[in-house]
């Protein structure tokens, strides 16, 4: 055998090129990922550039104080009005985006799933529409999330899978969709994904973790396997059973996220089929079982926190997920998957409590969807307070001991009440 057979046979690790595939930020990420010279692995991560809004004289900029936000209200709506609006009159097809949330905001899985549909829409054509389909009422902004048409298949909470499943066979028959994305969760999305896919004989690919080329003939998915430190790259399938960070969410344009024209579809949409599991109703969840990006409510702590037994205790009686900045994990005082952030995780609860946490502007980026901000913080200029809606200029561990005090007080009062 001759050297040059001898080197093709036996290809030595580039270390290099592994960190830049690990690290979706590099700047040679992306040239890397083109030339198919892929090591298998990487860990995703958002791109902070991505993360922003687009002013009137079209500059993009990054939000640190929070008044472009949507709980800013009239700033932000300003300059969504100055954004161009993708118009679709007469889809020609569609890319089904299936949200299975419960809550009235999308999550952060929903808007990734939306620019990953809206990705591939344009890739079949200019007027392929992204049709979002939720199994719960919602009442989010779908036109700024990248929904061209939207259909709620349930408006009570009631759980209800195989009225879904015979609501999304019936699309299936009447649109015929390019693609289904469902989220690959243990919700209800991952089960009516796959149970979509035996029904009309598809192979789905699940555990999606990202498009390698959307502009290649032959597009490559990357997805997630038993082993975390590898990945298996398969070829674009039509059902995908997706994971956050799949893709980037929409930015410099609005959708019209209008109705769905339900007389195009099957009349076997609005029947009602057996349903062989009756809903008992809300069960109580512990909410440090909560994924962060799923919560409404977040207690986040900082490297103002003094005290950490305290800060458990808090988030107990108030009923809150916990969540902690970066500083406050690398200390160890957190977990790892607590972090929230554009090296952690991106969340959109409706209430967010930063407690000792100054505001670095990747925090904010992570949070930046968040309703309510509350800043408890000593430093009244620092960036969390100008960020927040209610700040807070105390001692955290008093403030948190308040908390405590009067939740507690409030829990014993009531079962006085009930007692008598």
């Amino acid at each position: 055998m001759t050297d040059e057979a001898k080197q093709d046979t036996l290809l030595r690790r580039d270390r290099r090129k592994e960190l830049i595939i690990r690290n979706r930020l590099h700047p040679e990420h992306a040239a890397l990922m083109a030339s198919k010279n892929i090591m298998l692995g990487g860990t995703n991560r958002k791109d902070p550039h991505h993360v922003g809004f687009l002013t009137p004289e079209g500059i993009k900029r990054i939000d640190r104080s929070g008044e472009m936000s949507a709980a800013a209200g009239g700033a932000a709506k300003a300059v969504e009005r100055t954004l161009p609006r993708k118009h679709i009159a007469r889809p020609s097809g569609y890319v089904v985006v299936v949200s299975d949330g419960d809550s009235e905001k999308l999550s952060t899985l929903d808007k990734d799933m939306l620019g990953l549909a809206q990705q591939l829409a344009a890739r079949h054509s200019e007027d392929t529409a992204v049709l979002l389909v939720t199994v719960f009422a919602r009442h989010d902004d779908f036109a700024a999330a990248g929904a061209d048409r939207v259909l709620a298949l349930n408006a009570s909470a009631t759980y209800s899978p195989e009225q879904w499943l015979s609501a999304l066979l019936s699309l299936e028959s009447s649109l015929e969709p390019v693609h289904w994305i469902f989220p690959d969760s243990g919700l209800v999305g991952g089960d009516l994904g796959r149970k979509l896919s035996v029904d009309i004989n598809e192979r789905p690919a699940a555990r999606v973790r990202s498009v390698v080329d959307l502009n290649a003939d032959d597009v490559q998915i990357e997805c997630s396997s038993g082993d975390a430190t590898r990945t298996v790259t398969r070829q674009l399938t039509r059902v995908l059973l997706v994971e956050e960070q799949v893709a980037d969410p929409i930015s410099g344009y609005l959708t019209d996220a209008s109705p769905l024209d339900e007389s195009s579809i099957d009349a076997s949409l609005n029947t009602n089929p057996t349903c062989a599991i009756e809903d008992a109703g809300s069960v109580a969840v512990d909410p440090k079982n909560i994924p962060l990006p799923e919560t409404g409510f977040i207690l986040s702590g900082g490297n103002g926190v003094r005290n950490w037994s305290l800060f458990h205790q808090c988030a107990d009686a108030l009923g809150a997920t916990e969540g902690a900045s970066r500083v406050a994990v690398d200390n160890g005082h957190m977990p790892r998957t607590t972090q929230v952030g554009a090296s952690g995780t991106y969340v959109n609860a409706k209430v967010y409590i930063a407690v000792g946490i100054s505001g670095a502007i990747q925090h904010l980026q992570g949070m930046t969807q968040c309703d309510t901000v509350i800043a408890i913080n000593a430093d009244p200029a620092c960036d969390m307070v100008k960020r927040a809606d209610l700040s807070i200029i105390a001692d955290s561990s008093e403030v948190m001991q308040a908390l405590v005090d009067v939740t507690q007080g409030a829990t014993t009062s009531k079962e006085l009440s009930d007692a008598s």
